[in-house]
């Protein structure tokens, strides 16, 4: 029985070709999306799946300033050992930090330099807490060398070739050599950290215990789950016995390890690799109405071909085929088109993942194919697709008396024709909606890029100084930079706005204890040329001179707030100059000039406290304005001055405006693959349209043959065949309206600065939508309307 199903199945696909077309290039299409989504959402959830994972937590400090709490990744570098030293059911404990708090390393090796993004200083208990996979040397000794350095295998590669790496000395920003101790496989893409070289703590410049530098992420492995709240129980207790009272302004917890790829929330994590619950749950809904809108179309095609089949089901019946037996017979059919488009949607998933990783940012592996879930998954959602899509055809057909269906008699069709018509307002309902997204999130984001920012990041360079060896070389390269004929403005400084600023607590009165946590950032020279700030008041800081400061931190202290500070302070630009303000930089420390508000970081946060400094501390970029001119001839003019002071170092350098747009990157692979799926989705609409108005241009044949012969003309009879189809697109954009509106309107909360909703990007979104249906349905009720009648009437 089941054979004799399929073969009749098989034979009809061929039979109906181009229904069958139809339907498996929807379905294909639809099961591809939903099977690149699936494999990214497992991989999103399989992430950090470690020996042990259960055992595996992160410290995170939870902090309040002004009133406003957060929650950081990292604590005190005195946290760990302490609590190790403490509870004995912490197996292993480490800490990590990214280069000098996220700069890169600058590495020689030879002759050569590399630049390095991605190194960590850890403790030695890292490589087991992550099970690093060793090629060469021993994971378990191989950080507590001194100055060790373990590198990926990929790294290695890179710096040595076919070489074996080991016992080979990396030369770390021109003054620390480090030996490579171990060579480990390159940790997976859905690996939280996401280390490519990893020095031995000991060896960075951070043994220094201290309790009021929370940078440091630390992971810890307990013997036992449950030793978790012996931990959390000690946290207080530890902070109250070592940190001074007014020192304390953060409690500990723990999270684990599972929780922290998704936890979006925490800030300042060190790892690119952070997963959006908010962006993976709209992907899931993205994913579920693609494949129902491919359903959506296999239903609407088939319940408009029942009444073409009535004749196969009355003599069917007639030969003593049971309804369930008809049900079967039609889901076998169902089933059959169904496995051939889900073979096609591998087939094609498969070819597009470099697209979808191009799109998306993101490294979808190959190796997900291979995941229980997926394996499971795929024959689940066979059996899904073929449920959902073959189960209103099936009762529909089945339900046809053989009588009726034998005598040739109409068949009560209002049923199947609202039900296809609500499949359609379905189908162009997601269709606007995704729509209206695209043109809503394109125009944020060009309201972004044109939104003014308080400073101008055009034809500004940041040149890294991370190899710098001494005051004399500093010097140097200050004077070789600024006498480049194609600088404007030069200053010295240890941020640029998007990158590297420090933060400082801000007090109003010695008696504010708690204050407000600052941005700040140190600097010499003209950074107000530099950026083009506006200067409310006072002057610029004066560059701080090296032997200025005391003992006791007294020195000439200077500092420009922005107005946002100034706000915080309850002071006018006027009254502040002059003034002594507590910034956790010295004593002595006065107010000298007030700069108007600018946005140092993302458009997605409202603009903040901040202050420059003429500290030395930290001092890591160089920052020039440059000439409009030839950029390359530019850039090699700064690279010569650079190599004059330091033959040997790496010229590590970013343009402004070119990093400004990596704040906003997410969001902009998020508007692409909301482009894509749109694309996708109208054309599967399409599709459906396109089949629905082809086979009722053929049911209708013989009246349009009577109405050409009555005097009808074509424009006539093309309005007739489209004007239904097009009403129930107009019903889904009077559905979709509120829908995106709705939708959308909590995007773009994301953003500090965003743009209305307007009334054209709903109207333009339902443009497109009637445009496309209108021309999708004109194509087929053009061909059904020039048709001659004696071809059509013939028969009658």
């Amino acid at each position: 029985m089941i054979t004799n199903s399929i073969k009749v199945a098989w034979r009809n696909l061929f039979h109906n070709r181009l229904f069958s077309v139809l339907n498996i290039f929807g379905l294909a299409m639809g099961l591809t999306i939903a099977i690149l989504l699936s494999l990214y959402i497992i991989q999103e959830r399989s992430f950090d799946a470690v020996p042990q994972q259960e055992r595996i937590f992160r410290y995170l400090s939870h902090v309040t300033f002004d009133g406003t709490k957060s929650t950081w990744s990292g604590v005190p570098n005195r946290v760990g050992p302490t609590v190790q030293e403490h509870i004995p059911e912490v197996e292993l404990s480490a800490r990590t930090v990214l280069n000098d708090f996220g700069e890169n390393a600058n590495f020689s090796i030879g002759d050569n330099t590399f630049i390095e993004d991605r190194m960590y200083w850890a403790d030695p208990d890292i490589t087991r807490i992550f099970d690093l996979h060793f090629i060469y040397g021993d994971g378990v000794t191989a950080l507590k060398e001194p100055n060790s350095i373990i590198i990926s295998a990929s790294k290695a590669r890179q710096y040595f070739g076919k070489d074996n790496p080991l016992n080979k000395t990396i030369l770390y920003n021109r003054r620390q050599a480090l030996k490579v101790t171990g060579v480990y496989e390159d940790l997976p893409a859905n690996s939280t950290f996401d280390a490519t070289v990893i020095g031995t703590f000991s060896a960075s410049n951070f043994m220094n215990l201290t309790w009021d530098n929370n940078s440091f992420e630390t992971w810890i492995r307990l013997s036992n789950a449950s030793a978790r709240k012996k931990v959390e129980e000690f946290l207080p207790k530890m902070i109250y016995d070592y940190v001074s009272k007014e020192g304390t302004y953060y409690t500990l917890s723990l999270q684990p390890l599972k929780e922290v790829h998704f936890n979006s929330d925490v800030e300042n994590t060190y790892s690119k690799r952070l997963g959006d619950p908010n962006q993976l749950r709209q992907l899931i809904y993205l994913a579920l109405a693609l494949l129902l809108m491919a359903a959506i179309n296999y239903m609407n095609l088939a319940t408009a071909r029942a009444q073409q089949r009535s004749k196969e089901v009355g003599i069917r019946k007639t030969l003593g085929v049971s309804r369930k037996g008809l049900i079967a017979k039609f889901y076998a059919e169902t089933a059959v088109l169904t496995f051939i488009a889900i073979i096609c949607g591998l087939i094609l998933a498969i070819l597009a993942v470099p697209l979808f990783n191009a799109l998306s940012g993101k490294t979808l592996m190959y190796t997900t194919l291979m995941h229980p879930v997926f394996l499971v998954g795929i024959p689940v959602l066979w059996l899904t697709v073929t449920l959902i899509a073959g189960l209103y055809p099936a009762l529909v057909l089945s339900s046809y008396s053989p009588i009726e269906a034998l005598r040739k008699q109409r068949i009560p069709r209002s049923a199947p024709v609202i039900f296809r018509h609500a499949l359609v307002v379905l189908q162009f309902s997601a269709s606007i909606i995704l729509i209206v997204g695209v043109i809503v999130m394109n125009v944020q984001m060009k309201f972004i890029s044109q939104r003014k920012l308080g400073y101008n990041p055009e034809n500004v360079m940041a040149i890294r100084m991370n190899s710098i060896k001494n005051n004399d070389e500093f010097d140097a390269l200050k004077n070789k930079m600024s006498a480049v004929n194609a600088t404007l403005s030069f200053a010295v400084a240890q941020a640029f706005p998007g990158k590297g600023e420090n933060t400082r607590t801000l007090h109003k009165t010695a008696e504010d204890k708690q204050g407000a946590m600052v941005s700040c950032n140190y600097i010499q020279g003209d950074i107000t040329g530099v950026l083009q700030l506006k200067l409310l008041a006072g002057r610029m800081i004066k560059d701080h001179q090296r032997g200025d400061t005391t003992s006791n931190g007294d020195g000439k202290w200077e500092v420009v707030l922005n107005k946002a500070a100034l706000d915080y302070l309850g002071l006018s630009p006027q009254d502040a100059i002059g003034r002594n303000v507590m910034a956790e930089i010295g004593n002595n420390t006065t107010i000298v000039g007030v700069v108007d508000n600018f946005n140092f970081s993302s458009l997605h946060s409202p603009v903040a406290p901040y202050y420059f400094s003429n500290s030395w501390a930290g001092l890591r970029y160089i920052l020039v304005r440059f000439k409009t001119g030839n950029l390359r001839e530019t850039v090699q003019q700064y690279e010569k001055a650079y190599k004059e002071v330091m033959p040997e170092g790496a010229f590590d350098y970013t343009f402004l405006d070119s990093h400004l747009k990596t704040l906003y990157q997410a969001d902009e692979q998020m508007a692409k693959m909301l482009t894509a799926f749109s694309l996708l989705a109208i054309l599967v609409g399409c599709l459906g349209l396109f089949g629905l108005t082809t086979f009722t241009a053929e049911k209708r044949t013989k009246e349009i043959g009577v109405r050409k012969v009555l005097g009808a003309t074509v424009p006539s009879l093309v309005r007739l065949l489209c004007t239904e189809l097009v009403r129930l697109v107009l019903i889904a954009f009077v559905i979709a309206c509120p829908l995106a509106y709705w939708g959308f309107g909590k995007w773009l909360q994301n953003f500090a600065y965003r743009i209305d909703l307007q009334w054209w990007m709903f109207g333009l979104g339902g443009l497109m939508a009637f445009v496309i249906a209108l021309l999708t349905v004109s194509t087929q009720a053009i061909r059904a309307a020039i048709v001659n009648p004696v071809h059509s009437l013939r028969n009658e």
